[in-house]
């Protein structure tokens, strides 16, 4: 179900040799053209890697898989992808969705013993690890026998252990699947083995793989070229050695400690599959090639490999993940009006937008949408906000963030008024208004006017009244005066009385 390979010592072992692999890339070249006519295999030359020069973001690489994908682990960004939703057998990629579920579900230091039930389902061309029956091993040491040389046996054995049963299990597969949102994927088994209704699609597949990169268990184990087993009832101590070439410092694909994590798969109806999670300089990528030819180089390496190390450099070469909006950047400018500092303000990021662009991109290659329709009155303060804009790159918007004034912005006020004014409502309210106030004013001054007039004729009809005299040649008293003597029956008697009595008493 892997590609078929020779047992191979582990990278660094020093109780062996460093691998012969001239003499073996010659020998296995002459097997292969031996064996071209027979199994329509023929030798290909290894294939050569672009020029880091020429890598750019808009000159992909060939892919010679019929499905491929390529995306930023934290963007999410794809950079490339050819019939990603394409339904495809997984083959033994399957095996990353039971590494999932058995570290969700169990200890891994837990341990576990084989059954002889657990071969019933292995096929004479399964990929094993070399497991026996009545041996017992932890979960932690299953995972690496299911991840690291594709154990087919290690994934029955791990199914029948952390489900209960086997068909269980993949119900918990296929539950997982759904939860994390595989629209394309359906699982029959734990490993991969052919069967026309167990598919995905390599976006379901990213997804999945994702997942397992967040247990830091799996990346561990999926990322190792070698792991060590302890003796058990049925096997010495031995050695378990990756089927992945990325990880092969002696291989022509090796890219050594970018690689994460990697899972590969094969069976007829599958092809050669792949998918890998990279990480250089700060940048995490993950690829999967499906459907791949079987077609081996003098190096004994298919396409697949090919493809995944070409689809990694390139993305590491030719594009970059990174804040393209620091805080404080300025990503516009807003024009304001009846402010006496000036016409417009700069609109700065309120925020950060990381993102995955071709490298060497800068602000000035992005276009930022208008933080406001038309413009704003001052007065503005410091860091008022104008909204979100949002930031593209050609047609690919890159995230939306807040913006706000740069500096303050004063009002005028000689323009704030002619502003005001310019509204004809304005106007006439001013106009009611100052109407009102000069009728008032024209009012309360003709009231006044009167007061003053009437006040001067009562004083001047009471002067007169003081000195003219009255019939009989009595004085007359001024209206209102008091009057000088008692009762006014006294005065209604006689006034010759009244003039008498002044004189009467002395």
């Amino acid at each position: 179900m892997n590609d078929p390979r020779s047992p191979r010592r582990p990278m660094n072992d020093p109780r062996s040799p460093r691998r012969p692999w001239p003499l073996l890339a010659a020998l296995a070249c002459a097997l292969t053209l031996s064996l071209g006519a027979v199994a329509g295999l023929s030798a290909l030359p290894a294939r050569a890697l672009a020029d880091d020069a020429t890598l750019s973001a808009d000159r992909a690489p060939q892919v010679s898989s019929p499905v491929a994908l390529l995306q930023d682990r934290d963007t999410g960004t794809v950079l490339y992808e050819k019939d990603a939703d394409a339904r495809r057998y997984p083959a033994s990629i399957t095996k990353v969705m039971t590494a999932l579920v058995v570290l969700e579900h169990a200890d891994l230091d837990d341990s576990v013993t084989t059954q002889e039930s657990d071969f019933d389902y292995l096929t004479p061309d399964s990929s094993t690890a070399g497991l026996r029956a009545g041996e017992t091993l932890t979960v932690r040491d299953l995972l690496a026998c299911l991840l690291i040389p594709s154990g087919n046996d290690a994934a029955y054995v791990l199914a029948r252990a952390v489900g209960g049963d086997v068909a269980s299990f993949v119900e918990l597969m296929n539950e997982r699947a759904e939860e994390l949102g595989c629209t394309g994927t359906h699982f029959v088994n734990p490993c991969g083995l052919h069967d026309d209704n167990h598919y995905t699609t390599a976006r379901d597949l990213v997804k999945i793989f994702d997942a397992a990169l967040a247990q830091p268990e799996f990346s561990k184990i999926a990322g190792s070229a070698t792991w060590d087993l302890p003796a058990t009832e049925q096997n010495p101590a031995r050695t378990l050695t990756t089927t992945d070439f990325l990880s092969e410092e002696d291989s022509p694909v090796f890219m050594g400690d970018a690689i994460v994590a990697s899972k590969t798969g094969y069976t007829d109806d599958a092809g050669k599959c792949l998918i890998t999670a990279a990480s250089r300089d700060g940048m995490n990528l993950v690829g999967v090639v499906l459907g791949a030819s079987n077609v081996l180089d003098a190096h004994g390496v298919t396409e697949n490999f090919y493809d995944m190390r070409d689809l990694l450099e390139w993305g590491f070469g030719a594009w970059q993940t990174g804040e393209i909006v620091a805080p404080g950047d300025a990503l516009a400018t807003v024009d304001v009006e009846l402010s006496s500092t000036g016409d417009e303000v700069a609109a700065v990021s309120a925020g950060s937008i990381t993102a995955t662009v071709p490298r060497g991109t800068t602000l000035e290659d992005l276009t930022v949408s208008a933080p406001v329709e038309g413009s704003v009155q001052a007065p503005i303060e410091q860091g008022q906000s104008f909204g979100d804009v949002t930031v593209s790159l050609g047609e690919r918007s890159l995230g939306t963030v807040g913006v706000q004034a740069a500096s303050a912005m004063e009002l005028s006020v000689p323009d704030f008024v002619l502003w005001w004014l310019s509204d004809p409502v304005h106007a006439i309210i001013v106009v009611v208004i100052v109407a009102a106030v000069l009728v008032t004013v024209g009012l309360a001054a003709s009231s006044s006017s009167r007061r003053r007039r009437r006040g001067r004729y009562e004083i001047a009809v009471g002067q007169r009244r003081r000195v003219a005299p009255g019939a009989g040649g009595q004085r007359l008293e001024t209206p209102g005066a008091p009057r000088r003597h008692g009762a006014p029956g006294r005065h209604a008697a006689s006034g010759r009385h009244a003039a008498s009595g002044r004189h009467t008493r002395r």
